[in-house]
């Protein structure tokens, strides 16, 4: 991947926590985005995501979804993806992220169709459909969330209860 990851909390080399992150990512498919909008206060909801070597993810909503509406007012969100740990409160993996999110135009578009098309191969493959991701024309858009900085915890790999934090640098 391009992006690199500066540690902010923990003590766990760099590289080695770029793969476990590279590995939850691939292992998740769902996201949850939380946001939040002077008129309509806070709100989560669950979206597939893709995500590239940048540590940018996508996911496509409808434009007049709530969340869609929220990164209009404001273009900061947070998100997370977990999986299921095998019994409560034992082996949890999971990464909480912040950033900057928004509609996807332009190149950042395109990226997020490659994106999307590579971790989900039936997404757009109707030609008149791809034109109208990329071109902003339909009721649904792609969206772009760029990680600012994340914090991961995967107790099989990095310990019980430990939780890292880093800022992406690009």
């Amino acid at each position: 991947m391009a992006f690199r990851l500066e540690m902010t909390q923990g003590d766990w080399p760099a590289a080695e926590f770029t793969k476990g992150v590279e590995g939850l990512l691939a292992e998740s498919m769902v996201l949850t985005l939380a946001t939040a909008g002077p008129e309509r206060g806070p709100h989560a909801n669950l979206a597939f995501f893709a995500y590239d070597e940048d540590l940018v993810l996508y996911f496509v909503s409808e434009r007049s979804t709530r969340h869609s509406l929220h990164l209009t007012e404001e273009a900061r969100a947070a998100a997370t993806v977990f999986l299921p740990p095998p019994v409560f409160g034992e082996q949890l993996r999971g990464i909480q992220f912040t950033g900057r999110a928004g509609e996807a135009w332009g190149h950042h578009a395109e990226a997020a169709f490659a994106a999307y098309q590579g971790r989900y191969p039936s997404f757009g493959q109707d030609p008149d459909l791809r034109r109208q991701y990329l071109s902003g024309a339909g009721a649904a858009a792609l969206y772009r969330f760029q990680v600012d900085e994340l914090t991961a915890v995967d107790e099989p790999r990095f310990g019980r209860r430990n939780y890292l934090s880093a800022r992406v640098l690009r």
